[in-house]
């Protein structure tokens, strides 16, 4: 079973954390990239890989219930989704606990615009925002691995579409 953390929890790590996305905008440096699903894999597991610590927020919980059974029938995700335990509280897990069959399904409904989810990583601090037209944004707590992760997606065939730097 793979369960989550309530945000009290969540806090006690110190991840970089934005409640809203302008907020993000305004305040953080950022990259905002676009590309195929296949390079958007490749980064994240990048990113996974360079990081202590790893984890991911992920609302089905707080979905109704009848789109929780549309979600369901359309995309098949049901043996899937029977793997968490949800809280409606607990909508934080750690990337640590999960493998590579529900990490892909996690990128995919992000990336598919089905159901968003936020990727927090440690150690360098980013955040990395799934959002509309198959774009994802990197925020920065600070600038010193900016430039490693703007190669990275160009090494990755990722077209960076705006940047604050």
């Amino acid at each position: 079973m793979i369960n989550g953390i309530n945000i009290e929890q969540f806090n006690k790590y110190n991840f970089l954390y934005i409640s809203n996305i302008l907020q993000g905008i305004e305040n953080y440096k950022h990259i905002c990239f676009t590309g195929q699903f296949k390079d958007y894999k490749s980064f994240i597991k990048s990113l996974i890989e360079d990081n202590k610590l790893s984890f991911f927020d992920f609302y089905f919980c707080n979905l109704q219930e009848n789109e929780k059974q549309a979600f369901n029938k359309i995309n098949n995700y049901d043996n899937i989704i029977k793997r968490f335990k949800f809280n409606k509280d607990e909508l934080y897990f750690n990337i640590e606990h999960i493998d590579d069959e529900v990490f892909e399904f996690i990128l995919k409904i992000s990336y598919e615009e089905i159901l968003f989810s936020t990727f927090y990583f440690k150690d360098p601090a980013m955040l990395l925002w799934t959002n509309y037209n198959k774009e994802f944004i990197l925020f920065f707590k600070d600038d010193r691995d900016i430039l490693k992760y703007k190669k990275l997606s160009e090494k990755l065939n990722l077209k960076i579409l705006f940047e604050k730097v």
